[in-house]
């Protein structure tokens, strides 16, 4: 008579597969990790929004989080001055990257976070925005930067706590 062999299950694995059957199903409702939804909007679309979407995707892929950055213009215009543009090429900023876009509340409603610049803050679609005021690009390059920059370190940090992916 042959007798069988028993090779005892660990604890620990038994534990651990009773676990995963008790939770399987909320881990499969929970589904993929979804990416935070950001959306600028400054008065025309092309400067400030275009300019902070921009920079904030390369920050975002660089650290790795799951964020779509979007832009829209309450009234859509190229207000990109000449000397605005050398700058921003030499920035490796190119704010023609997505076509411009009128706002729309459909663009409000898919946004997790939705940032107005200046008067964009006034629009009765942005009530619930972000209102961020901040020096002019065509007139005080430097000082728009740094403050973008500035204000994109906070965004950043916000995104880095609340990502659970």
């Amino acid at each position: 008579m042959i007798q069988a062999q028993r090779h005892p299950v660990p604890r620990r694995t038994v534990v651990i597969a009773l676990l995963a059957c008790l939770f399987a199903d909320r881990l499969a409702a929970a589904g993929p990790c979804r990416s935070t939804r950001i959306l600028f909007v400054c008065p025309v679309g092309t400067v400030k929004s275009a300019i902070a979407r921009e920079t904030l995707r390369k920050r975002v892929a660089a650290a790795n989080l799951p964020v779509l950055v979007q832009s829209r213009g309450i009234a859509p215009a190229n207000h990109v001055s000449p000397a605005l543009a050398a700058r921003l090429r030499a920035d490796a900023i190119d704010t023609r990257a997505d076509p411009l876009r009128a706002l729309t509340a459909a663009d409000v409603a898919d946004a997790d976070i939705v940032i107005a610049f200046d008067e964009a803050a006034q629009s009765p679609l942005l009530g619930k925005a972000r209102a961020w005021r901040t020096p002019s690009w065509n007139d005080h390059y430097d000082e728009a930067k740094a403050d973008l920059a500035q204000r994109l370190d906070g965004l950043i940090d916000e995104l880095t706590h609340a990502t659970t992916c």
